[in-house]
């Protein structure tokens, strides 16, 4: 289920930080928290397990704002100044039939504000638009292929020695850690606790192929969790480009509804079709 928010600034020349992320997903927590709140605690201290593994997803995601207008930003700004003008923004969730009502309700008339010890900037929810579904028509077990732009920063990773090692989208080992995040986001789902999955086995199911100039992909840093010293941890993601999946219907759906690699109750993975 995916939703596009038209976001009123509350007033012209607000200063909207630039690691956003992070108090974005504390503002979906909240409302969703307001709506049921065994669900917003089970997503935010749990999530959708992994079988035989400590992995967990929680099968949201959102895009990056889409601003009207904004100031020109100059060298050491960590800030945007907006306009008086509308921005937007996607959200969208994997979730099943049962759960889209009290989703659906989430947004109406509710009020966002993006702000840190030194900067805010406030909008007003004032119009809620549902998104086509566009794998409604096709069934889970079809093995289809599906062009997508990236609508937020996009984060895959391997482990080297024990810390993460960020992947561009043109590294060799993209496509094997994309396809695994993948399948293992679908295992919390079906509940496959029987089949053992590796990069070389996940390739083979999930095929990803870059479309865009690798030259022009561009990368973005930002902090996990800023301000929790314990916790905070810098990730870095790749967005403006386009890439090709082939793989069961039922992957993609997860992938395009629920967030695309790590990081995306953060925002991050979010897409369109194309």
């Amino acid at each position: 289920m995916r939703f596009k928010l038209h976001l009123k600034p509350v007033q012209d020349r607000q200063k909207l930080l630039f690691n956003y992320q992070y108090p974005l997903q504390a503002w979906l927590y909240k409302l969703i928290y307001q709506a049921d709140e065994h669900y917003a605690s089970f997503l935010h201290n749990k999530g959708y397990a992994v079988p035989d593994s400590f992995k967990t997803f929680k099968h949201f995601t959102f895009s990056s704002l889409q601003i009207s207008k904004a100031k020109a930003v100059r060298k050491g700004d960590t800030y945007m100044l907006l306009s008086s003008e509308n921005s937007s923004l996607i959200v969208s969730f994997y979730i099943d039939k049962a759960a889209e009502g009290f989703i659906m309700g989430l947004f109406q008339n509710q009020q966002l504000s993006i702000f840190n010890r030194e900067l805010r900037a406030d909008f007003v929810v004032e119009r809620v638009e549902t998104l086509p579904n566009p794998f409604e028509e096709i069934p889970d077990g079809s093995i289809i292929t599906q062009s997508f732009k990236t609508i937020s920063p996009m984060v895959v990773s391997c482990k080297e020695e024990g810390l993460d090692q960020y992947l561009s989208p043109a590294d060799e080992q993209f496509a094997d850690f994309f396809a695994l995040n993948l399948i293992d986001r679908h295992r919390t789902i079906d509940g496959n606790t029987g089949m053992k999955v590796d990069a070389a086995f996940a390739k083979n199911i999930v095929k990803f192929k870059l479309l865009s100039d690798p030259e022009k992909i561009k990368k973005r840093g930002f902090t996990v969790k800023e301000g929790k010293l314990r916790d905070e941890t810098k990730v870095i993601g790749y967005y403006d480009f386009s890439f090709e999946v082939t793989a069961p219907a039922s992957l993609l759906k997860v992938g395009y509804f629920g967030g695309f690699g790590k990081e995306s109750s953060m925002g991050c993975g979010c897409v369109e079709v194309c």
